[in-house]
């Protein structure tokens, strides 16, 4: 058990360290409260930008990828949206400059989608307005997307509902709800995840900071010295910055829930942040063993972390990244448990994320294991 109490030492000595408990606590909670609200109220500082709508469809898909620029609340705050009849208006209006962009929703639209033939919607944009025509691309193809996949989900779920010998219609219009139920979350909600996951990665640092300064202090070869065994005391400081972590991500999940945030199933939530405060606890001790003094902490802990942040989505969504660099946010702990926490917030359940949990934990299995075999003793 000597691990248990050098582990409890670690977490006494942060909880009783002002400065530590403000990069851990205050400096997320601040982050998390000014980009959620600053980036969710964007769209309220800037002027409308306009555009036009027009539906040759006539059906109810063609409603449903239009009707958003005129009911939904975050959109009209966006968009000032006008309902033209053909193509051909709508595209000179563009020429002269009159609007920013225009979407044109064909004809037969909905009946191909509904029958699973491919269809496209027309977008084009002015080329003197590239920011407002570029956003609303973006956000008429985002629209187009979710419609159709939602429709494509609903009748496939329809269908299997019916085929195992469901008769209740109210059962079956249940499933399709959920089906084409939305799942966008706020930017609150976002950078509550975001922040969260990267000031675990900056908590872990402490115990690398730790664990240098015991080396260089000669409290490590002291300690050797006792009947503590070199398990005890690389175990005891996993076993610190795991709580250390665990206790932190706690207090971040309290502080956003009273916020308005909806994490979903806690269970599914602690699934994926047990795993990335254990792979940050094993990121903490292989820098521990790969640098000789705090200087050479300090550098890698900085790069290290600002890089995993950048390109695991814990400054923007990996959504807004170009499309060959999207992938290459698996290659970090942010880019797994980000994922993992926006999959519970979606309504994921435990099921859902166990591929995040289980590359968390190889992850810190991974680090760990090479820390220890590599870390200095003198």
């Amino acid at each position: 058990m000597r691990w248990f109490h050098i582990g409890v030492k670690d977490l006494t000595v942060t909880i009783r360290d002002r400065a530590a408990l403000g990069v851990l606590l205050a400096m997320p909670m601040l982050l998390i409260v000014i980009l959620g609200s600053a980036l969710g109220n964007l769209a309220a500082n800037i002027e409308k930008i306009p555009v036009a709508i027009v539906d040759l469809d006539r059906g109810r898909m063609g409603r449903d990828v239009t009707k958003g620029f005129f009911e939904d609340a975050e959109l009209t705050k966006l968009f000032l949206a006008t309902r033209l009849r053909s193509e051909s208006e709508a595209r000179a209006a563009v020429e002269r400059g009159d609007l920013a962009g225009a979407l044109v929703v064909p004809p037969e639209f909905s009946r191909r989608i509904d029958t699973g033939k491919p269809v496209r919607i027309t977008v084009f944009t002015d080329p003197g307005r590239q920011i407002t025509g570029s956003v609303f691309r973006s956000v008429a193809e985002a629209v187009s997307t979710h419609v159709s996949a939602a429709s494509i989900s609903a009748r496939t779920s329809a269908c299997y509902a019916v085929r195992i010998g469901v008769n209740d219609p109210g059962f079956i219009a249940s499933v399709v709800s959920r089906a084409v139920r939305g799942n966008d979350i706020s930017m609150l909600s976002y950078y509550a995840g975001a922040m969260s996951v990267m000031f675990i990665t900056f908590g872990a640092m402490f115990g690398a900071f730790s664990l240098i300064r015991e080396r260089d202090d000669w409290t490590l070869p002291r300690m050797l010295m006792t009947h503590a065994t070199r398990t005890d005391i690389v175990g005891g400081k996993a076993f610190g910055v795991l709580l250390i972590g665990l206790g932190q991500f706690t207090v971040l999940y309290g502080f956003t829930s009273a916020l308005g945030v909806k994490w979903g199933d806690p269970f599914a939530v602690f699934l994926v942040a047990v795993p990335t405060v254990i792979a940050a606890t094993g990121m903490a001790l292989f820098i521990a063993s790969v640098a000789k003094t705090v200087r050479p902490v300090s550098g890698i802990d900085q790069v290290l972390i600002q890089a995993m942040a950048a390109l695991g989505g814990s400054f923007f969504p990996v959504a807004q990244f170009p499309v060959w660099l999207q992938p290459l946010h698996y290659l970090t702990v942010n880019g797994w448990a980000i994922d993992g926490m926006l999959s519970t917030m979606r309504g994921g359940t435990a099921f859902d994320i166990l591929p995040n949990a289980g590359a968390l934990a190889l992850m810190g299995a991974a680090f760990l294991a090479i820390g220890a075999w590599r870390l200095r003793w003198e």
